[in-house]
């Protein structure tokens, strides 16, 4: 990129520099700048410490802005506006050139004044800088003194006074208020360290609320677990036909005295049948009595059992309903306790909160009123001793030694943004230019093989007559040299088999395509082939006027079929180059060129020449070249630099695709020739050398 804009960018930076010298020169000569400053040292403004020897000093930041404040008031219009009031200043050529202005606003003067005078603390010093810069070399001095001594008489005039007093009066003020202050929050203190319970202050341990809160959660997680046993008992014993017998319910009903009684009559009636049994036998009238009783005791036992199973069932769910109420309510009166003492510990915490807050802010206030003190006791001396600004002239304004400005560090610094700036110009055309140039832009962008770049005529060094017959007309020229080594290319694109038929197309015109489709069929011709050039641009035919061709039949006519390809194929004047012109223009040139009398022509050509070359239509104007390229071997497209986009290139590549056709490759037409460049120097210096070995032949046969 910058090889291609590399005049552009020599021009421009040439053309800027020597803009930066003129420059620099004008400035020197009618805007010259010079500059006087005054250095000003500035003390502490604290006074010397009772029953000390010693003298408190500044911070460091605080003394900056004291010197800072210094150099404000230095600039404040007052100081400025009784400096213009003296007579050496009114005397300078700056006042008289500012006097001479025809559109003055109103206190001209002391605008300019507060624009061209600078004052600033010097970083790191207890200096203070003033510094004006003129056009007249007396003028500074002069103008810088005088604001300075002017800001001198005032500082030493009312400084103590202004400063001292008047801040007195306000450290007074704001003493008072401070101490105000601190009684109202100290009896705030009081009203709230009443307010806090006791232990509150104190180690987290010893916080009364605190362990309730804990006891009173502690409570209500236990009562919880025991409601929810109790809700499952609850279940349990509300549908008694669930409940299954224990051992423990069986035991608890022997226990009782009307079971343990019948159930001791029935042991006895069972010892009394055994003993019967021994006695009267089996079948005996008693025993069977005996039996009868025995039996309605047993029933009378069973039913008793289940009856008191029942009742004792009953107990249990009334004495556990009974105890999930009572647990309820404990748990209901249990939560209450925990909201209140929890509600309580956050009304602690927070005025424990306002108490420690407001106990630091009493610190605080009580450490700045010890300041505030200290402060109104040094001031209070200060006034005293009519002494708040201690300031010392260094060293006063004098002329310059020599010119401000402009520097002679600027030429080189506008040579280097000049650099950047045509630098930046060249790169910015590069970038938004689209066209293809170079044979890195069609293998680029446009993806298409390269098969060689044509010159353009105007970098030729030799005369070239007619460009479209450059190849017969001047052999040795760099373009005949280039149509060479394109159809030397073209040879290793493909097969011979497979390249007998080229068609020569562009995506527009004027861009070269009949020029490179007469300069390949001559430099082919020239090699001993038969090629038969074919000017299939119905739109705009042109190789009957380059050839001198005067029959006026043609392609229309041989595919029409009113003529046969002997009959039209004309003399081109060139050895073994036969040329068939396009004819009589047909009204309808796509449909005649994409019927199969085309594609019998084409193969006709082929078996009776070595090579056939097809000039068409340019690509993106007409279908012709589209029509023709299935018919031929090969399509070669040429593009014109500096002409052809990036864009319409890819657009015809991508047209030829979707048809099928094969491309060999593409012909950069008019490519831009670096002057004095290696290839021409070589190229001539070979074609002299030749001419001159030609010669020294012909000498030798004429002395034969």
């Amino acid at each position: 990129m910058l090889r291609s804009r590399t005049v552009l960018i020599v021009v421009l930076f040439v053309l800027t520099s020597i803009a930066v010298v003129a420059g620099y020169i004008l400035w020197a000569r009618y805007l010259p700048g010079y500059r006087s400053e005054c250095l000003i040292e500035c003390v502490s403004n604290i006074p010397e410490a009772e029953l000390t020897f010693e003298q408190e000093r500044l911070k460091q930041e605080e003394h900056e802005r004291f010197v800072l404040t210094q150099a404000i008031l230095l600039k404040s219009p007052g100081i400025l506006s009784e400096a213009l009031k003296v007579r050496a200043v009114r005397d300078t050529n700056w006042w008289e050139k500012i006097q001479a202005k025809r559109v003055k606003q109103e206190n001209e003067h002391l605008i300019q004044l507060t624009e061209e005078l600078h004052a600033a603390p010097v970083r790191g010093t207890n200096f203070l800088r003033v510094s004006m810069v003129c056009r007249a070399k007396e003028d500074p001095a002069v103008i810088v003194n005088e604001v300075v001594r002017q800001w001198y008489d005032f500082v030493n005039r009312r400084a103590a006074e202004e400063f001292a007093s008047k801040s007195l009066e306000t450290a007074q003020t704001e003493l008072e208020e401070l101490e105000a202050r601190i009684e109202e929050r100290r009896q705030n203190l009081r009203i709230l360290a009443g307010r806090l319970p006791a232990g509150a202050r104190q180690a987290p341990g010893s916080n009364v609320v605190a362990q309730q809160v804990v006891q009173y959660g502690e409570q209500v997680a236990s009562l919880s677990l025991e409601l929810a046993q109790l809700e499952q008992y609850r279940t349990i014993y509300n549908d008694p036909e669930t409940v299954a017998v224990t051992a423990e319910d069986r035991a608890m009903v022997e226990q009782d005295p009307q079971v343990a009684q019948l159930a001791q009559a029935v042991f006895l009636y069972e010892q009394q049948r055994v003993a019967d049994e021994k006695v009267f036998g089996a079948d005996h009238s008693v025993l069977r009595a005996l039996d009868a009783q025995l039996e309605a005791a047993e029933d009378k036992l069973a039913n008793l059992r289940i009856e008191k199973l029942r009742e004792r069932r009953e107990d249990i769910r009334e004495a556990t309903n009974t105890a999930y109420l009572n647990t309820q309510h404990a748990l209901f009166l249990a939560q209450e306790n925990l909201a209140r003492a929890e509600a309580a510990l956050q009304d602690q915490e927070q005025l424990l909160f306002n108490y420690l807050k407001l106990e630091e802010e009493l610190a605080q206030d009580e450490e700045y009123r010890i300041e505030l003190d200290t402060y109104i006791k040094s001031l209070g001396r200060v006034v005293r001793q009519q002494s708040a600004v201690k300031i010392n002239i260094a060293q006063p304004a004098i002329d310059p030694l020599e010119r401000h400005s402009p520097n002679i560090v600027v030429v080189p610094l506008g040579f280097f943004v000049a650099l950047l700036v045509s630098i930046g110009i060249g790169l910015g055309l590069e970038v938004i230019d689209t066209s293809v140039r170079t044979l890195q832009d069609i293998g680029r962008h446009v993806g298409v093989a390269m098969l060689g770049a044509i010159p353009d005529t105007n970098d030729e060094e030799v005369a070239i007559q007619r460009v479209e017959t450059a190849v017969l007309d001047s052999p040795r020229s760099m373009v005949a040299e280039a149509y060479r080594r394109i159809w030397t290319n073209l040879q290793f694109s493909a097969p011979a088999e497979q390249r007998r038929s080229l068609l020569v197309t562009s995506p527009r015109a004027e861009e070269g395509a009949t020029t490179v489709a007469c300069n390949l069929a001559v430099a082919m011709a020239q090699r001993n082939r038969r090629v038969l050039l074919i000017d299939a641009n119905f739109r705009r035919p042109r190789l009957q006027k380059l050839f001198n061709q005067t029959d006026k039949q043609g392609l229309s006519n041989v595919l029409i079929g009113s003529a046969s390809l002997q009959s039209c194929v004309a003399q081109s004047g060139v050895a073994s180059l036969d040329v068939l012109g396009s004819g009589p223009i047909p009204p309808n040139p796509v449909e005649l060129l994409a019927g199969e009398v085309c594609e019998k022509l084409i193969a006709e050509a082929v078996a009776q020449y070595d090579q056939v070359i097809i000039d068409t239509a340019p690509l993106l104007l007409a279908s012709d070249a589209l029509t023709l390229s299935s018919a031929a071997d090969g399509v070669v497209l040429v593009l014109r630099a500096k002409r052809s986009t990036r864009g319409i290139a890819r657009r015809a590549r991508t047209l030829l695709g979707d048809v099928g056709a094969h491309l060999f490759g593409a012909v950069l037409n008019a490519a831009q020739v670096t002057r004095g460049g290696y290839f021409r120097e070589q190229l001539r210096a070979y074609y002299d050398y030749q001419a001159d070995a030609d010669e020294a032949q012909e000498v030798e046969a004429k002395d034969m």
